[in-house]
């Protein structure tokens, strides 16, 4: 109280009794209107104060944010000029074939890989069908590390990954099992949307970023239930793909990813890219599985063989490989229409779980999903060289399982299901996964993997 009162009232400056009774009341009046605004300030201060307190916790670390409205803006331009690029580049491609299996012993019984052959193609701009004869050819002279990785492996589909950067393996897990794998990926899918939604989890910890996210969806699968029982028929004793990627990438391959792609009607055509930049000796090899059966109209992915050189990288990004490590959809390279125009096209128009294996090296894009009613779903896992060093890659895997596991370990882990031990070791992540304490832990998780390689 003794700070609100008029200064020259405590000074003893302005004695009633020196003055008459009308200058005495206004020199009362004025000090009192004095203290009434001095004690405003000094409440709107302290509101103030208190306000900032209570919200730094919250905002403690955190980047000053865009405007949504701007931001929401900002992402539809370039969404759009993504979506015109894509269509540009389809507009120059080969109509193509779809991607066939090449016969490889082992596996279940009916099982065959591989790539090239005759088959059913769309059409560029109608969805249409076309007849393609298989066309056998030299892609030009290979880099020194794929000459090196052909004489190390010698299976008839590790020479055709090497060469051509895709295979197919056909029935690599059974419809059954697929079937239920769907059911269970739409079922998570609303799961981990409602955790999202109420806080409970990051969009990071259940989902993955897409480029032309509408109507796509990347979703983060567990170690748990029809996906380990998927990874059983893919990757297990008698599995195609398991002794082939360690025959690629060894079983020192860290296990980079294990999640589901949807496309649903209406998500447009991606523009044409390599997951990976160039590197001698490849990074990263991931496996799509369908789980139903991929029809043109329902934008099956689209490769182009044997663009996974440095000289087809070169070419690609107009002389400018740097270019190659920027992110998709901020690449400004000029479209060369007459290599796209001169670059074979495969489509994976895969069954009902079978299986396309490619080189993350291989340019390829998600074509866009012209059915009416026809969700694709497409479950995929991938794996890592660790020996392949300086590149950037953000994984689709939930936080807990970030390079905790090798592609051996997987395949012990799964061989011990087999026979009817427990899953200790995809128990543990599992457990981890759910009980991850806060966003702000998985936040830093997915954090610490750039640059994961």
């Amino acid at each position: 109280q003794h700070f609100l009162v008029h200064p020259a009232l405590r000074s003893g400056a302005l004695p009633c009794c020196s003055l008459d009774s009308a200058a005495c009341c206004r020199a009362w009046l004025r000090a009192r209107c004095w203290c009434f605004q001095a004690m405003q300030r000094s409440l709107l201060s302290l509101a103030l104060m208190a306000a900032v307190t209570a919200l730094r916790p919250a905002y403690r670390g955190r980047a000053p944010r865009m405007d949504l409205s701007a931001k929401s803006m900002l992402q539809r331009d370039l969404d759009l000029a993504v979506a015109a690029r894509a269509r540009k580049e389809r507009a120059c491609l080969q109509e193509g074939a779809g991607l066939l299996a090449l016969q490889q012993k082992g596996g279940r019984e009916g099982s065959g890989s591989g790539f090239g052959g005759a088959g059913r193609a769309p059409a560029a701009a109608t969805g249409k069908s076309k007849a393609s004869k298989s066309k056998t050819s030299k892609k030009g002279s290979k880099s020194a590390g794929a000459a090196k990785a052909l004489k190390q492996h010698g299976s008839v589909l590790a020479k055709e990954l090497i060469n051509e950067g895709v295979v197919r393996i056909d029935g690599a897990i059974t419809a059954a099992t697929a079937d239920a794998l769907r059911e269970f990926v739409d079922a998570e899918r609303i799961r981990s949307t409602a955790e999202v939604s109420s806080g409970q989890r990051q969009f990071s910890d259940r989902f993955a970023d897409l480029v032309l996210v509408e109507n796509r969806c990347d979703l983060l699968l567990p170690l748990d239930g029809p996906p380990v029982d998927a990874l059983q028929e893919l990757l297990g004793e008698r599995s195609v793909l398991g002794p082939l990627l360690e025959e690629v990438v060894g079983r020192n391959a860290v296990f980079q990813e294990i999640a589901c792609l949807i496309s649903e009607p209406g998500a447009e055509q991606q523009p044409l890219h390599p997951d990976t930049p160039f590197t001698p000796t490849p990074s990263l090899y991931a496996a799509f599985l369908a789980l139903q059966d991929v029809t043109v109209e329902m934008g099956p992915t689209l490769y182009l063989p044997g663009t996974h050189t440095k000289e087809q990288h070169t070419i690609f990004y107009g002389g400018n490989l740097a270019v190659g490590r920027d992110p998709v959809g901020t690449r400004t390279n000029p479209v060369n229409e007459e290599y796209l125009a001169s670059r074979p096209v495969k489509f994976g128009l895969l069954k009902k779980g079978d299986v396309a294996l490619y080189n993350q090296q291989v340019l390829h894009c998600g074509s866009a999903n012209e059915s009416e009613d026809r969700v694709r779903r497409q479950f995929y896992i991938s794996v890592r060289n660790p020996a392949v060093k300086g590149i950037n890659a953000r994984a689709s895997i939930r936080p807990a399982y970030l390079n905790q596991l090798s592609l051996g370990e997987v395949r012990d882990e799964l061989k011990a299901l087999a026979v009817g031990n427990p899953a200790h070791t995809f128990a543990k992540l599992y457990e981890a996964d759910v009980f991850l304490e806060g966003t702000a832990e998985s936040a830093a998780r997915m954090a610490e993997q750039a640059p994961v390689m």
